[in-house]
């Protein structure tokens, strides 16, 4: 059965387009994510796919899928941008849109799909966030709470990674006085059910008040891909845990036992070396732009607890 067609499809391609991510290299950030699907979901293969006017392109891809796009016309995606939510599909030979679909009678095809739309703050659905089984399968409530998170990230990821190619990290609105415990704790609030589903406790600890001068919506995206990243990086069953101060100066502390080797973006910031890729760039040169300072604090070097400072100037 052909998926329908968008009614906001004209504003939903030309967004795709605009950021100009279709057809690049593979990057790490997305990478990870796939992988995380997959772990939390139990399913062998997952997908960052973008639904262009005729294909759907994949972004990042783990598991047994050599290609790197399927025309629109058969891609379970295509379906699933109709939507505001998740899509599940337990059994597609079960189901009237998927039963004949190529990748479904095929030998050994698709029976399981789950996918979360990756929406635009406009409503645009860009394509999604997959996961892929070839046996039916079913996905508790934690895990449909971490796909639905995860879609989160990659849209973040795809806004970070926009604003380098087309040259808009410098902020064009007037910054302004915003909370930092307000930002980090909806960012938080965003990150939980992943952190649920992979067994890791992240906690939230609040001094005093913290004000910054800031751009809130560039500061809360740069702020969300720092603690997704030190989310990444724990162990299930580990802990992740986050303090903010207000004196002497509003901070963000983050700390975590997963290994000392410095992400990218605090490498950048810290001025040892450009990061190779747009995202933890773009990350790096917002907080820069915030005047923020990064310092590891961990005890030992090489220890795999791991204690980072994020340092705003006085407001």
């Amino acid at each position: 059965m052909a998926a329908p067609v968008p009614s906001n499809e004209a504003d939903r391609v030309s967004t795709l387009h605009a950021m100009a991510v279709l057809d690049t290299p593979p990057e790490t950030d997305f990478d990870d994510i796939v992988r995380i699907a997959s772990e939390v979901c139990g399913a062998p293969i997952s997908l960052v796919t973008l639904v262009d006017t005729e294909r759907q392109w994949f972004k990042a891809k783990v598991g047994d899928l050599e290609m790197d796009e399927t025309p629109r016309e058969v891609a379970f995606c295509a379906h699933a941008i109709m939507g505001r939510d998740l899509m599940v599909v337990p059994d597609a030979t079960a189901d009237a849109r998927f039963a004949d679909n190529p990748f479904v009678t095929q030998d050994d095809g698709i029976r399981f799909y789950a996918g979360a739309p990756l929406l635009t703050a406009e409503g645009a659905a860009l394509g999604t966030l997959c996961v892929v089984d070839h046996n039916p399968h079913r996905l508790n409530l934690d895990q449909m709470k971490a796909l639905r998170a995860l879609a989160k990230q990659v849209t973040e990821l795809l806004e970070l990674r926009r604003l380098v190619v087309t040259d808009e990290l410098r902020p064009k609105t007037e910054p302004r006085s915003v909370d930092l415990a307000y930002l980090t704790e909806a960012r938080i609030r965003e990150l939980r059910g992943i952190a649920d589903a992979r067994n890791i406790a992240i906690t939230l600890g609040l001094t005093d008040a913290a004000s910054v001068h800031a751009d809130p919506a560039k500061l809360s995206r740069a702020l969300d891909y720092v603690m997704f990243s030190a989310l990444k990086l724990a162990p299930a069953g580990g802990r992740v845990a986050v303090r903010v101060l207000g004196s002497p100066a509003p901070t963000i502390e983050i700390g975590h036992a997963g290994g000392s080797i410095r992400p990218e973006w605090q490498v950048d910031l810290a001025g040892q070396r450009e990061a190779d890729e747009p995202v933890p760039h773009a990350v790096a040169d917002i907080l820069r732009a915030h005047g923020a300072t990064v310092t590891d604090t961990s005890a030992l070097i090489g220890s795999p607890d791991v204690r980072l400072q994020l340092r705003f100037p006085p407001h």
